[in-house]
C-alpha cells in the first residue's frame, strides 16, 4: 500500500520559460502556480527478479484542494482516489476498498511528504530531504535523498527531471527496484474540477 501510494504523487509545473527555473526557489513557486493539472502517465516497474519491468499507462487529475484521480487503463483498468484522509481503490468490477489515515497513518504520512513535494513546500522539504538542485541541457533535475526514517528505510533517491513540465519522476528503492513515472500531455484547462472529477472525491 505504501509502495502504491508513493508512486501516486506526480504534477507538473506551469508554464513558464524553462530558464526561469534557475534554482530551487523559482522551481518551487512554479510547481505551485495551478490548482488543478491533468495527463496521461507511463509508469514503469523494475524489479531485480524480472528481466522486464512492469508496464502500466492512464490518465490522472491532481487538484491540490481535493487531492489525486489516478485511472490505470492496461494492462487492467484500476482507479486509485486519494484525499488528505482517504484512499479509495476500485478494481473493474469489485467493491471499491477504501482505507482511512486512521487505519493506516504511516501511508498517509508518506503521500504528506509528497504532497511537499508537488506543492512548492520547501521548509518541509528540507526537514526530511537533502535537495539538490541542478539546470542545463534545456531541463532540470531534482534529486531528493531522504534523511530519517521510514523514507531512508526504504528509498536511496527520488528524482525528478523536467522542463516546462515534470517529465519523469524516478523512485529508486535501497534493494534494487525502481519505479519510473513518464507524463505526457499536461494540461491545467480547466483550472477547477469538472462535475465528474468532483463526484470522484465525494466518498
Amino acid at each position: 500500500m505504501i509502495k502504491r501510494m508513493l508512486c501516486l504523487w506526480l504534477t507538473v509545473a506551469s508554464p513558464l520559460a524553462w530558464s526561469s527555473v534557475a534554482n530551487l526557489d523559482a522551481l518551487q513557486t512554479q510547481l505551485s502556480q495551478h490548482d488543478t493539472v491533468r495527463g496521461d502517465f507511463t509508469q514503469k516497474r523494475h524489479i531485480e527478479m524480472f528481466e522486464q519491468p512492469l508496464s502500466s499507462e492512464g490518465q490522472f487529475t491532481l487538484n491540490k484542494e481535493q487531492g489525486l484521480l489516478w485511472q490505470q487503463a492496461t494492462p487492467f483498468p484500476v482507479g486509485l482516489v486519494l484525499t488528505q484522509d482517504k484512499l479509495r481503490q476500485t478494481f473493474a468490477g469489485q467493491i471499491p476498498k477504501v482505507v482511512t489515515a486512521k487505519e493506516n497513518p504511516m501511508a498517509f504520512y508518506f503521500s504528506h511528504i509528497f504532497l511537499a513535494v508537488f506543492h512548492g513546500d520547501t521548509d518541509a522539504l528540507k526537514e526530511q530531504f537533502d535537495i539538490a538542485f541542478s539546470a542545463g541541457d534545456n531541463q532540470w533535475t531534482l534529486v531528493l535523498t531522504p534523511l530519517n526514517a521510514p523514507l531512508n528505510a526504504v528509498f536511496e533517491a527520488i528524482t525528478l527531471t523536467g522542463n516546462d513540465n515534470i517529465d519523469r519522476l524516478e523512485l529508486k528503492e535501497l534493494r534494487g527496484d525502481k519505479t519510473e513515472i513518464l507524463f505526457t500531455n499536461q494540461t491545467h484547462q480547466p483550472e477547477g474540477l469538472t462535475d465528474a472529477e468532483k463526484a470522484q472525491f465525494s466518498f
